[in-house]
């Protein structure tokens, strides 16, 4: 006999592992400081190689004015009006990411709760079947070949 509420359990948390549940449970393996960390550090990469690219894009994009007046030009207060640029898009960034991820492990979190609370339901629902079934087989009303011989 098919069990309707141990079928909805499993469905639902079929579901969650397949969908959002992916990183969700892998983060629970990191304490809060751990996770946001790492993610900082991807973040602090991503931002140095987009902003890279970017100066290299804008180089390019001004390279015939870069020609004609580099000798001119003071390279000394250019290297550090880019630092400055990159240094406020770089905290700028980084307070940013430390925010959405630290609220990011607290939804995490609340959802990794509620898969536990649904297995432990689903654990209690498999115990109260195999409760059952002993107590059928103690009661002697399950039918049983190999008890009546036959």
């Amino acid at each position: 006999m098919l069990n309707e509420e141990k079928i909805r359990l499993m469905t639902k948390l079929a579901i969650y592992e397949q969908g959002e549940g992916k990183e969700s449970i892998k983060s629970n393996k990191y304490y809060k400081k751990d996770y946001v960390g790492l993610k900082m550090i991807n973040t602090a990469i991503t931002i140095t190689l987009a902003f890279m690219l970017c100066l290299v894009l804008w180089v390019i994009y001004k390279v015939d004015f870069f020609a004609k007046n580099i000798v001119s030009m003071n390279l000394f207060t250019l290297g550090k009006k880019i630092l400055i640029i990159y240094v406020i898009t770089f905290i700028v960034y980084m307070l940013i990411s430390y925010v959405v991820y630290s609220i990011k492990y607290l939804k995490m979190q609340d959802m990794n709760v509620e898969y536990s609370e649904n297995l432990k339901e689903l654990y209690m629902v498999y115990k109260r079947e195999e409760k059952s079934k002993s107590e059928t087989k103690l009661g002697g009303t399950d039918s049983d070949d190999k008890t009546f011989g036959f």
